[in-house]
């Protein structure tokens, strides 16, 4: 099935945040400097990008299933792992600050996000789209989605 039009926007940031979260799972088992280097870009690219998508998803993709018993099951989990992804990164950015990146951490944050992403794209969109695709045709008006602006790769 063809992704629907409102939630192309999303799936492209979802692009963007797998190639992030492969950088920074890579920095796991680099020298302490290129950790922390690429921990401090990561976190970057999440205040630039992913907060703001959590937020989209959050209040404007998520409620228009809300109601629906069959999707409140992955709307539990997804919304779960926000908040996880939020902690996890609130620990690198101590991490960072203090000087000193434990390789889990990148690690915990980069599988989280990836499977995270994955769930969304594989089992969450495809029930938004045949449960609300009303409400989705009125999002894809939205000014997100009508100019669509280039965004850099992550």
């Amino acid at each position: 099935m063809k992704r629907h039009e409102a939630l192309i926007p999303l799936t492209h940031d979802h692009h963007h945040a797998l190639a992030a979260a492969r950088r920074l799972e890579g920095s796991a088992t680099a020298d302490p400097t290129e950790r922390a280097s690429q921990a401090g870009a990561f976190l970057e690219f999440f205040e630039a990008d992913t907060v703001a998508h959590f937020r989209e998803e959050e209040e404007v993709i998520f409620p228009l299933v809300i109601d629906y018993p069959e999707a409140q099951p992955a709307l539990t989990r997804v919304l779960l792992e926000h908040v996880q992804l939020h902690a996890l990164v609130s620990r690198l950015r101590a991490e960072v600050a203090a000087g000193v990146v434990d390789p889990e951490t990148p690690k915990l944050i980069a599988s989280l996000l990836q499977n995270h992403i994955r769930h969304e794209e594989k089992l969450l969109f495809p029930l938004i789209e045949s449960t609300a695709a009303a409400p989705l045709a009125l999002v894809a008006l939205s000014p997100r989605n009508r100019e669509a602006p280039a965004r850099a790769e992550a």
